[in-house]
């Protein structure tokens, strides 16, 4: 792991660990070894830290999002898949997606704005495209993409955040094959 890597990861596990507001600089150079300097050099501040993790976690994620839906042979294992990836990521790096999908702190999704936007908006551009052969043949219901990602990824997050909080009795691997099937049983078309 190279020294970004090692001070990226070591601000993650302060964040997780105090809160934003509470962990400080000083936190991530005990955990990580680098100098203050060394950090200030790469990140800027604690909010640029912040807004690199984030960034970095909603990239990872959203390929990983991508990669499966490149690889779905039809509507039902496109949808199911991506209830499914979105599980499985959250489950794998459960401290990451407590970060991205938690509490969002004014100063952190001021300095993602823009490059979120650009992320989002290249996700979606290509979604869209990957998805509307199966709109127009009626294997998926045609929605409006912010009301057909809700159905698809909004249950399953609903879960997420319930289970990343210590609040279900129900694991990841358990509830995924439900909220998969949930999934296409409300986004399924007509033409199936």
């Amino acid at each position: 792991m190279d020294r970004r890597e090692q001070i990226l990861s070591a601000a993650l596990g302060a964040f997780a660990e105090k809160g934003f507001a509470a962990a400080t600089i000083e936190d991530v150079r005990a955990l990580s070894g680098a100098s203050t300097g060394s950090i200030y050099h790469h990140f800027g501040d604690k909010e640029g830290l912040a807004a690199h993790i984030y960034v970095g976690g909603l990239r990872d994620y959203q390929e990983a999002f991508l990669a499966r839906l490149r690889r779905a042979p039809d509507a039902e294992q496109a949808v199911k898949g991506l209830v499914r990836q979105h599980l499985t990521w959250i489950e794998r790096n459960a401290e990451l997606a407590r970060f991205i999908f938690g509490r969002r702190e004014t100063e952190v999704m001021a300095a993602v704005e823009e490059p979120m936007r650009e992320l989002n908006r290249e996700l979606f551009s290509e979604a869209a495209a990957r998805l509307d052969p199966w709109f127009a043949d009626g294997s998926l219901r045609r929605l409006p993409l912010d009301v057909f990602n809700s159905l698809l990824i909004g249950p399953g997050q609903e879960f997420a955040r319930a289970w990343l909080g210590g609040r279900t009795k129900t694991s990841i691997a358990s509830a995924r094959r439900s909220l998969a099937e949930a999934a296409w049983a409300a986004l399924r078309g007509e033409g199936v």
